[in-house]
């Protein structure tokens, strides 16, 4: 227990130096007067005690002051907001990608300013990048732009955040030229290339938002989890099921201790079980949560080893320090605080709650039945309540939510996250491999997946699911917690040695295995057959905010894909949702025209899917981002197809695309919007109308050309724009339905009130109203369904 009051007083000495900023030579006067007291009352147990706590609290200060910064000439930050510069850097991290847009951390070298002068500087930039071209670890860059201090907003100091990570300057939108590649350390360039051919593997084995939710559980990277679903975890208090745990890392020990077992011997299996850990936390990006579960479990693994009883509270104060003593700055990262609360909570509250539900349940039934319902609501309820208590205040007070379902969501996803991390992680391990295996694996991963963001979505649209709080005051939080431990010292008086948490399996564990295999299988299979095509047409418009994304499923079963929206992580879960759990290929995808709010999510389509064909109007290239779309159907040897008026594709018997437009090769000095690949699709009696994003000018020349305009459903050309829809093109289509993909509360206006008057009359559906919108027609009739 010593070392859990020294771990407490370090910190509290961080926290008190943060809040009173004392002068360091104050602070090392005072550090004389626990030194003198430890002196003359070394004799006296509970002096001795206090002068070390003391002490501890003093040199907690001390750390928190020699980890501020300190800017001279050499600075980076020294020449923020000094207009523009040119700054020459190594990217020196994982470049960290997101859906629309990459931040690099980029060590400087050298600062050009606006008069030509050249300065050698250090310290960190994160610099703000589109995702194409794509950079990586190692890159030295050319980057010129404005070097800016991280905003402060009304609630959040983006500042703070960056400033305790030591990132004090900011480039957002910058101009970049590569120099040169292969400058970082071979280590680290060797684990991140690693990692990113696991993240590849999972892409390939499963859908997303499966793959994307797989990829932050195993790997520690969530930027590709939908906004959607990351909010869904967030209402249901359960967003600590992605955060790398300390059940991954006692697989990970468990798997090197049993491999360095068979190959060196029991005695030798320890140093590789700690170096697995170690290696793992620098794969997943060593985040305080990560940090935090690993020191506890090599400091576990390392008291066994000698023979000694492993105290989890201890551990957890040792990483305490261990951490804050390399970065005081830790103790504010939201992470490290659930973390290290929950953990404590689990400690501490775990068989107290445990031994309080058996008595309540032996008073209802039998003993034995009593302690079989306790082991059944164990880790689904009692644990996520122990983690409860000593977590709420730190959810309250940095999230400003509180969930009402967070027991229930827990109890229903928590028994499913074995076989998420067990199925997922073999899956994952032996598609490195062969892919094939691999894929078979995460058939059976998907099921807990799925199983997994279905409950939380479910659970997430109940009433009143999550109770916004509005902005907190720290003072109540810090009266919880000072409750909360004196409480405890006062229990650990008399307190009784913590019984076992966890009960082992039944002896008749391969009959069990047997049922739940069969089982699966026959889910597995179930789904399967219910993904089937039906014999009818499914035109499906994604709900992909301010752009277009269509999804066409034909009677047969062949998949086409009609742009891909804005954003690459909103498409790719919405085809995850839409396609069968290992189908990973699609007949044939077409990009109207290249602008980004189209052009934009079918890059990582390309990058995972096996496509059959793709289309586009050959609109010269104008960006990076079209540039790569080229670059992979090449890369890949996707055969292409130019879309011109006149061509034809038949899928399958019976249905027809038309292209009704470009008639010639598009001008580079005209807008890329009339350029757009125009397709009218036929089966049976029904007509879908495609245009891409074509003004008026294109509108008035089809309808001109004689073509045959009719359709059944149209898409508002141009999301509703007031530059596109024009009467005259709407009287020669003449639609049953229009359909409008456009993002709520767009910067454009869009849909324009101009053109909502002139669909007047007609049945009228919008993406940002209903969210996606799906068309099945079996050739005669329609049928409609909307996500809201």
């Amino acid at each position: 227990m010593t070392l859990v009051y020294l771990g407490i007083a370090w910190m509290a000495g961080i926290v008190l130096a943060a809040w009173l900023t004392p002068p360091p030579g104050l602070l090392g006067l005072a550090m004389i007067i626990p030194l003198v007291g430890f002196l003359l009352w070394r004799e006296d147990r509970r002096a001795r005690l206090l002068s070390i706590y003391g002490l501890a609290l003093l040199l907690g200060a001390g750390r928190y002051l020699l980890a501020q910064p300190h800017f001279d000439d050499r600075a980076l930050a020294t020449y923020n907001d000094q207009g523009w510069v040119t700054l020459t850097g190594i990217v020196a991290a994982e470049p960290d990608v997101r859906a629309t847009y990459t931040n690099l951390r980029v060590q400087a070298e050298t600062l050009v300013l606006e008069d030509k002068s050249q300065h050698p500087v250090r310290g960190l930039a994160l610099v703000r990048v589109p995702c194409y071209p794509e950079y990586r670890y190692g890159d030295r860059l050319e980057v010129r732009g404005l070097l800016e201090t991280p905003p402060v907003f009304t609630d959040f100091s983006y500042k703070d955040y960056l400033a305790r990570q030591g990132v004090y300057s900011l480039v957002r939108r910058p101009q970049i030229t590569l120099l040169e590649r292969g400058r970082g350390n071979p280590f680290w360039a060797t684990l991140y290339a690693f990692k990113r051919r696991a993240q590849d593997t999972i892409t390939r084995i499963l859908p997303d938002p499966q793959a994307a939710l797989l990829t932050g559980i195993l790997l520690g990277v969530e930027s590709g989890i939908p906004a959607d679903l990351m909010d869904a975890f967030s209402s249901t208090g359960t967003t600590h099921i992605i955060a790398i745990s300390g059940f991954n890392i006692s697989i990970i020990a468990g798997l090197f201790t049993a491999l360095s077992s068979r190959l060196f011997g029991g005695r030798r299996a320890t140093p590789f079980a700690v170096g697995g850990i170690m290696l793992y936390t620098l794969l997943v990006g060593a985040s305080a949560a990560v940090v935090r579960a690993a020191i506890m479990g090599a400091l576990t693994m390392i008291a066994l080893h000698y023979g000694r009883q492993a105290d989890a509270l201890t551990s957890l104060f040792a990483a305490g320090i261990l951490m804050t003593a390399i970065n005081p700055h830790a103790l504010w990262d939201v992470g490290f605080q659930l973390s290290f609360a929950a953990t404590a909570g689990l400690i501490l509250f775990t068989a107290p709650l445990e031994r309080q539900a058996t008595r309540l349940l032996t008073a209802l039934f039998h003993e034995e039945t009593a302690q079989r319902l306790v082991g059944m609501i164990n880790e689904a309820l009692i644990v996520t309540l122990a983690a409860q208590i000593t977590t709420l205040p730190i959810i309250l007070y940095s999230f400003r939510q509180l969930s009402l379902v967070t027991l229930l969501t827990n109890f229903l996803i928590l028994p499913a996250q074995p076989g998420v991390m067990l199925w997922g992680g073999m899956a994952a391990l032996t598609g490195l491999v062969w892919l094939p295996a691999g894929q078979v694996l995460a058939w059976v991963a998907w099921l807990f997946l799925t199983y997994t963001i279905r409950a939380v979505e479910l659970t997430a649209r109940l009433p009143y699911a999550a109770v916004s709080l509005g902005q907190m005051s720290s003072l109540p939080v810090w009266v919880y917690y000072g409750l909360l431990l004196g409480g405890y010292v006062v229990s650990r008086m008399d307190s009784a040695q913590r019984q076992s948490l966890w009960q082992r399996l039944s002896h008749r564990l391969s009959m069990k295995a047997l049922i739940a295999g069969l089982a699966l299988a026959v889910i597995l299979i179930w789904i399967a057959a219910s993904s089937l095509p039906d014999g009818k047409l499914h035109v499906v418009f994604f709900d992909v905010g301010q752009g277009d994304a269509i999804f066409i499923q034909t009677p047969q079963g062949r998949q086409v894909l009609i742009d891909g929206g804005p954003d690459p992580t909103t498409l790719t879960a919405a085809l995850g949702r839409r396609l069968p759990f290992w189908d990973r290929s699609l007949d044939l995808v077409i990009l109207t025209h290249p602008d980004t709010d189209h052009l934009t999510g079918l890059i990582p389509v390309l990058e995972r899917y096996h496509v059959g064909r793709a289309l586009d109007p050959a609109y010269p290239a104008t960006s990076e981002t079209y540039a790569r779309w080229l670059e992979l159907i090449a890369e890949k040897r996707i055969p292409a197809l130019v879309a011109r008026s006149g061509l034809r594709v038949e899928l399958e018997p019976g249905l027809v695309c038309e292209v009704l437009h470009p008639t010639s090769d598009p001008d580079p000095e005209d807008k890329a919007n009339n350029a757009s690949a125009v397709t009218r699709w036929t089966w049976g009696q029904v007509t879908f109308l495609l245009p891409g994003d074509i003004e008026q000018e294109v509108e008035a020349a089809l309808v001109d050309s004689g073509q045959p305009l009719e359709a059944t459903v149209l898409k508002a050309p141009h999301h509703g724009s007031d530059t596109s829809s024009s009467a005259a093109f709407l009287q020669a289509v003449n639609p049953q339905l229009v359909v409008i993909s456009v993002g709520a509360d767009n910067r454009f206006g869009h849909p324009s009130p101009e053109v909502l008057e002139r669909l007047a009359g007609w049945t009228v559906l919008r993406t940002d109203e209903r969210g996606t919108i799906e068309i099945v027609t079996d050739g005669t009739r329609l049928w409609v369904r909307t996500e809201h």
